[in-house]
């Protein structure tokens, strides 16, 4: 494992080497070819660089802060690369009950998305029920094709159907910061804008992505995964971008009501292993700061959640900038 975890790495460093040297496509490029200024539409290939900071707090008491390097690397205009590698992960169990109590058994999961870890015994925890270091990597392959895509209203709006392959690669450094395994995520995701011709409503649009999550390989110790896991997001504008207004403003917007967004995310979740249905939404608020620089806070609720190891809040800020 600990050698797959190496190979890994590299394979992380090589894409986000490759990421850099990709062309500049420009958000206002993106814009003039039916493209999406604010970076968060998943039929818009192109490159972009997206680091943010998480906070997640559970429902059993355990802390998890991370900062994640995040990005797209679009090959061409229907094949693209998203990578997402916490470079620092920090794992705080300290006021979980069961580690003050030194229960026996295993640390409680931490949440139930590919890579957040738990599950293991309380032997691979260090004594201040504290850890610090990588995560695992999260690569998600994108392909679109023009056989599915549609138009609808007269040929104002459009919809799209494509596959999606996510995998998450045990990188972690401490077995605690990972699942301790290979999870394989292929997906479907359908994409459509909003039926409706005047703003604001007709300038937003529904994005449903929707995955099953399996270990293809994982540690003896590594509870099994399967899961099936949606990604639903609604996107609505809520006003019109600076350089919209006037192509030729290309100066930074920090205090004005140019540029917002409200990008709401709901996360259905089953585990088939343990029997379980989990719910979580997360209301992303952003403002396009200047022309491809986007910023963005991001509050999540974990809702009608019974597992110990549940999401119970989180808190997202991350900048986007198209390359």
């Amino acid at each position: 494992m600990k050698a797959m975890s190496r190979l890994f790495v590299m394979l992380c460093v090589i894409a986000l080497a490759s990421f850099c040297l990709a062309p500049a496509t420009g958000a206002l490029a993106a814009q003039d070819e039916g493209g999406d200024a604010t970076g968060t539409d998943p039929r818009d290939f192109s490159s972009k660089f997206m680091p943010y900071y998480y906070y997640t707090e559970l429902e059993n008491d355990l802390q998890v802060t991370q900062f994640n390097l995040f990005g797209m690397y679009a090959f061409n205009p229907k094949f693209a690369l998203t990578y997402d590698l916490p470079v620092v992960k920090e794992i705080d169990y300290s006021d979980v009950a069961g580690f003050k109590n030194l229960d026996p058994g295993n640390l409680p999961p931490i949440g139930n998305l590919p890579g957040m870890g738990g599950g293991l015994p309380f032997d691979d925890l260090e004594d201040d029920g504290d850890v610090i270091g990588i995560g695992d990597l999260n690569l998600r392959f994108f392909v679109a094709s023009d056989d599915w895509k549609w138009t609808f209203m007269n040929g104002k709006k459009s919809m799209s159907l494509f596959p999606v392959l996510e995998t998450t690669l045990p990188t972690a450094n401490n077995d605690v910061l990972g699942g301790e395994a290979w999870i394989l995520s292929p997906g479907i995701t359908w994409v459509t804008d909003m039926p409706f011709e005047s703003p604001p409503l007709g300038l937003g649009f529904l994005a449903l992505m929707n995955f099953f999550d399996f270990d293809a390989v994982r540690d003896n110790k590594a509870p099994d995964t399967t899961r099936f896991r949606g990604r639903w997001f609604w996107m609505q504008p809520l006003s019109m971008p600076a350089s919209m207004i006037d192509p030729t403003d290309t100066g930074y917007h920090f205090f004005d009501l140019t540029g917002l967004y409200l990008l709401t995310e709901f996360q259905p979740i089953y585990d088939f292993e343990a029997d379980d249905f989990d719910f979580w939404v997360g209301p992303e608020f952003g403002k396009i700061l200047k022309d491809g620089q986007i910023f963005y806070v991001k509050p999540g609720w974990g809702i009608d959640n019974d597992g110990g190891g549940d999401r119970d809040f989180s808190l997202e800020i991350g900048f986007r900038y198209f390359m």
